[in-house]
């Protein structure tokens, strides 16, 4: 029976913690693990653009056909599919979800 009320008294404090750690307490809903908030979101999204290393353009290959890509602008260019990858603050998005046709790719402002 001890058991059975100790269990109970655990289940409700785990239920406490939970509601109290959850993103309506937050404005921006964000934190650390120990429930303190403390991240900053960014004020933008990230832009379009930016450095990446000749090393790291050496080695990216699209990730549906691992074929190479070449850079074009403001995206990585898979050489078959023509999917464009987008960069994003120096960052090459290599994700197929993230990838636009050459079609959307010319329709996004720069």
């Amino acid at each position: 029976m001890k058991r059975l009320l100790l269990l109970f008294v655990a289940a409700g404090g785990a239920a406490v913690w939970w509601r109290r750690r959850g993103p309506s307490s937050q404005t921006d809903g964000s934190m650390d693990a120990f429930g303190a908030s403390g991240v900053t979101l960014p004020d933008a999204p990230p832009k379009l653009g930016g450095e990446v290393a000749q090393e790291l353009l050496d080695i990216l290959a699209c990730p549906d056909d691992k074929e190479p890509v070449k850079r074009e602008g403001n995206y990585l260019v898979c050489a078959r599919c023509h999917r464009h990858y987008p960069i994003r603050d120096g960052i090459p998005v290599m994700l197929i979800d993230e990838a636009l046709t050459a079609e959307q790719a010319a329709a996004q402002p720069a």
